[in-house]
């Protein structure tokens, strides 16, 4: 996995609700303990790595958050304006175009306007400040939307170049797909839950990419993996209380509640172990499984014990089924 990080820009992304910005931020942590100089973006507006560290959001421009480690977010407008600036060359000028509604709004209101902001954005901060740049950062990773965005993104190049065919937005587009399709400065992440639904569409968006533009994806990871923490022999064990004659009512009623629980883990675990193989099939190496974590809210503790999973002697611990038991006294 050690390829992943040596790359100067991380796109991750995935189905809602999948977890990728912990993803995205367990990687940055891990990234900043290898001593790497790192900047995370956000493309949403609302932060989850601000909140970690004391902030309401993040910045548009890059703010410290800890030795090696820097956090910004996107904003469409200070995009527009930023990519307005650089083309028209005098910012005085590119502020008073876009201060009329009608210019604004004609810029805003083009098909892939997003994509294409943002894009231009990323290769400007990879080739000024990453590895190619003054090496103000080794590593920029993006927690960015659904992967139906990230997907578009590598049309983005060729849509801008069949409406400039010269002058400088091609050139602007050729540096987007230089940055887009060389594996060795960009690399896709695919963040999934252990369910069928996220995975099938993970293997889906897997191969879209590969057959239509001709990207492998740097790693896919299932998250929120839940571990076997009951055997069969346990199960049967707490059954067996449950069973129990002369148990109180507040104690059996205690003693079921645990078996439900029990049983509810036992089978989640056991239906994501039925989706793992096809992730494995088609990920080999590069799949890397973080474990569900029992806390209502993430604390920085709990992105740090995330990150511990991308090293090489652990990455792949969830994987592996439950070593036995051994003697388990269960009482009522």
């Amino acid at each position: 996995m050690a390829g992943v990080f040596d790359r100067s820009v991380l796109l991750v992304t995935g189905k809602g609700g999948v977890g990728k910005s912990t993803v995205a931020a367990s990687l940055a942590r891990r990234a900043q303990a290898d001593g790497k100089r790192v900047l995370l973006i956000e493309f949403e507006s609302v932060s989850r790595m601000a909140p970690l560290f004391g902030l309401q959001e993040a910045p548009l421009e890059p703010v410290r958050l800890d030795k090696g480690l820097d956090l910004m977010g996107f904003d469409l407008l200070e995009a527009l304006h930023g990519f307005a600036g650089d083309q028209l060359k005098v910012r005085a000028l590119a502020k008073l175009a876009l201060a009329n509604k009608v210019v604004r709004g004609f810029f805003l209101a083009m098909p892939a306007i997003r994509s294409i902001l943002f894009l231009y954005h990323l290769q400007r901060l990879e080739a000024t400040h990453g590895p190619r740049g003054d090496r103000r950062w080794d590593l920029m990773i993006c927690d960015m939307p659904t992967s139906g965005f990230v997907a578009g993104l590598f049309g983005v190049p060729a849509m801008v170049r069949m409406i400039f065919r010269v002058g400088p937005l091609a050139e602007v587009a050729e540096s987007m797909s230089q940055l887009l399709f060389d594996p060795l400065r960009l690399g896709v992440v695919l963040v999934t839950l252990p369910e069928e639904m996220p995975v099938v569409e993970t293997i889906e968006l897997r191969h879209e990419l590969r057959r239509r533009h001709g990207v492998d994806v740097a790693a896919i990871v299932v998250n929120g993996l839940y571990p076997e923490l009951v055997d069969g022999d346990e199960l049967a064990a707490l059954s067996a209380v449950v069973a129990e004659p002369g148990l109180s009512s507040d104690d059996r009623h205690a003693a079921e509640q645990l078996l439900w629980a029990a049983e509810v883990m036992r089978g989640r675990a056991a239906r994501a172990r039925r989706v793992l193989p096809d992730l494995e099939h088609i990920a080999g190496e590069t799949l890397v499984a973080l474990p569900h974590l029992f806390r209502r809210k993430l604390h920085l503790d709990s992105i740090d014990a995330l990150a511990a999973r991308w090293r090489p002697d652990q990455r792949s611990a969830a994987l592996r089924p439950r070593p036995p038991a051994g003697a388990v006294e269960v009482r009522p």
